[in-house]
C-alpha cells in the first residue's frame, strides 16, 4: 500500500500540549471521547494525537456529535514538520484503517451511535477518504485538506457521500492542492460515485482550520467550513 509522504517547504516547530486518552478500546487502542448523541470518528493531523485535534473534537461535540479520536501514533507527538513527516512515512496505512474501524465499531456497539461518520484533517483527511471505502461501519466522510492513493482507495467503493473541503491557497502540491481537489473529483465522476461534493474555500491555505496555527488559522472561514461539515453529516446520518 502506497504511504503519502508529505515534503515541507520550510521547516517551522510547533509547542503542544499532548493530550491524555480518556479510554482504551479491547484494552490497546488509546482513544479521546467527547459527549454527544451521533457518532463521529475525528483522525489526527500529521502531528499525532495532540491539544489541536482534540479541540476540533470538542468543537464537533458541540453540533452534536459523540466524538473517538484514536490515538493512531500510540503516544507520538511531532515537535515540527522533519518530525511529522517521520511518524507519517511510517505510519502502519493497514492498521490506522483498523484502529479507524474499531473506533467506528466502538461508537455503534458500545456507545450506541446508531450511524457513525468520520472527519479528518491533513493526513486525518486522507485517512478518512480511505475508511470510508473500506469500512462497513462508516456512513459519511467530511475530510479537510487531504487525498488518499485513489488507486488504491476507489471511490466507487464509498459507503456513504463524502463532503472534500480545500483551501483555495494550498501549495502541498500532490496531496492537498486544488489540483488534488479537482483530481478527486474527476476520479469520483470516472469511477461512477455521484455522492461526492468538493468544496474549495478562497484565500486561504493548508490547515485553514488549525487554531493552534495562527500563521495559517483562519477564524471566520474555519467556522463556515465546520459548520458546513456538521449541516453534511447530520443529513447524512439521519
Amino acid at each position: 500500500m502506497q504511504r503519502q509522504i508529505l515534503r515541507p517547504q520550510f521547516l517551522y516547530s510547533l509547542v503542544y500540549q499532548k493530550a491524555n486518552p480518556t479510554r482504551t478500546i479491547g484494552g490497546k487502542l488509546p482513544v479521546y471521547v467527547t459527549p454527544a448523541p451521533y457518532g463521529l470518528v475525528v483522525i489526527q493531523e500529521w502531528w499525532g494525537l495532540n491539544s489541536s485535534i482534540c479541540k476540533a473534537a470538542d468543537i464537533m461535540s458541540s453540533y452534536g456529535f459523540k466524538c473517538v479520536v484514536p490515538d493512531l501514533y500510540r503516544g507520538k507527538i511531532a515537535k515540527d514538520t522533519e518530525d511529522a513527516g517521520h511518524l507519517l512515512s511510517g505510519l502502519d496505512w493497514k492498521q490506522a484503517l483498523i484502529d479507524i474501524e474499531e473506533s467506528a465499531r466502538y461508537l455503534k456497539e458500545e456507545l450506541h451511535c446508531q450511524k457513525v461518520g468520520i472527519l479528518g484533517f491533513c493526513m486525518g483527511g486522507a485517512l478518512s477518504l480511505a475508511a470510508i471505502t473500506t469500512s462497513k461501519i462508516i456512513s459519511a466522510a467530511a475530510p479537510f485538506y487531504g487525498v488518499c492513493d485513489l488507486s488504491a482507495f476507489k471511490l466507487s467503493n464509498a459507503n456513504g457521500p463524502i463532503l472534500a473541503q480545500f483551501g483555495q491557497n494550498d501549495e502541498m502540491v500532490g496531496f492537498s492542492s486544488v489540483q488534488d481537489a479537482k483530481r478527486l473529483e474527476q476520479t469520483a465522476q470516472q469511477q461512477g460515485n455521484t455522492r461526492l461534493q468538493v468544496k474549495i474555500w478562497p484565500g486561504v491555505g493548508h490547515a485553514f482550520c488549525n487554531q493552534d496555527r495562527p500563521e495559517v488559522y483562519n477564524q471566520e472561514v474555519a467556522k463556515q467550513a465546520l459548520d458546513l461539515a456538521a449541516k453534511f453529516l447530520h443529513e447524512s446520518l439521519k
